[in-house]
């Protein structure tokens, strides 16, 4: 993406201080680029609690009105944050405040990993690999209440099958409470970065209760053999899951080399939105 060009001739510093609906955010940081200073303002506004879990940012054009900045400078810093895993996109238009729960590490590893443009086949291979093994570790592992728990999370993706954002969250908890059932923090640790990764390949894939429903059942094999206690059938039907979902992905006509990184800013729900120029003065 290129630098904003007024970043780049000339110092260029956001409004010492501005409103996020009745927050005032101050504190001017001196640095080259507009864009990296507002992301700055807001990462250091996020971190001291004044922009709370869960609370909406405004649109880019309310946001570049209130800093003093261009609507480029906004979405590059918007950028940043979300390659940082401070925020994320709740809806087609909306961006909030991300769970700060999380290991600072893990969102590093996550931004790094965009970084180095891994693709969807990347993805997919990272997912072969790991996947299997860790259900194979949880069968083996799992309690009655790690099951419960699996059967909970099943029973909310059933009721969400057409609640597309709802279900990908649903999707992504199921392999992290496998993964966590594994008992391996090494392996943990590993996936937790992938996981990240994979949030906006589901975003950018899943757009129809066929889809939902062809993965729930996959899910529900997954469960039966971890109830059954059998490892090397619980793992085989994952590893047949994972490659269905790239078969899903070539059927939909997607790039099988599409870069991750370029998948968040056109979730599922916006195909029809691809098929017609982008306006410049469409808010998030």
């Amino acid at each position: 993406m290129s630098v904003p060009r007024q970043a780049v001739d000339r110092p260029y510093a956001p409004a010492e201080e501005f409103r996020l609906g009745d927050v005032l955010i101050g504190g001017r940081v001196q640095v080259a680029r507009a864009y990296e200073q507002l992301a700055d303002v807001l990462r250091d506004s996020i971190h001291e609690g004044v922009l709370r879990e869960g609370e909406r940012l405004p649109s880019e054009t309310k946001l570049a009105q209130q800093a003093g900045v261009s609507r480029s400078t906004v979405r590059e810093a918007l950028r940043m944050l979300q390659e940082a895993g401070l925020i994320e996109r709740t809806s087609p238009k909306i961006l909030t405040v991300r769970s700060q729960i999380e290991d600072p590490g893990h969102r590093e590893v996550t931004a790094a990993l965009r970084r180095r443009n891994v693709t969807f086949h990347h993805l997919h291979e990272a997912l072969l690999t790991i996947e299997p093994l860790l259900t194979r570790l949880a069968t083996e592992r799992a309690d009655e209440a790690d099951i419960a728990e699996l059967r909970r999370n099943l029973e909310a993706q059933q009721r969400h099958l057409e609640d597309f954002h709802e279900w990908c969250r649903l999707d992504v908890e199921f392999h992290l409470a496998i993964a966590e059932m594994s008992g391996n923090p090494a392996l943990i640790v590993t996936r937790t970065p992938i996981n990240n990764l994979l949030v906006p390949v589901l975003n950018r894939f899943i757009d129809s209760a066929t889809l939902t429903t062809h993965a729930l059942r996959y899910h529900h094999r997954i469960l039966a053999e971890i109830e059954a206690r059998d490892p090397e059938l619980a793992a085989a039907v994952t590893h047949r899951h994972i490659n269905d979902f790239r078969i899903a992905w070539e059927k939909a006509g997607l790039d099988f080399e599409m870069k991750v990184a370029d998948l968040g800013s056109t979730p599922a729900w916006r195909r029809q939105a691809r098929r017609a120029p982008a306006r410049e003065d469409a808010s998030l």
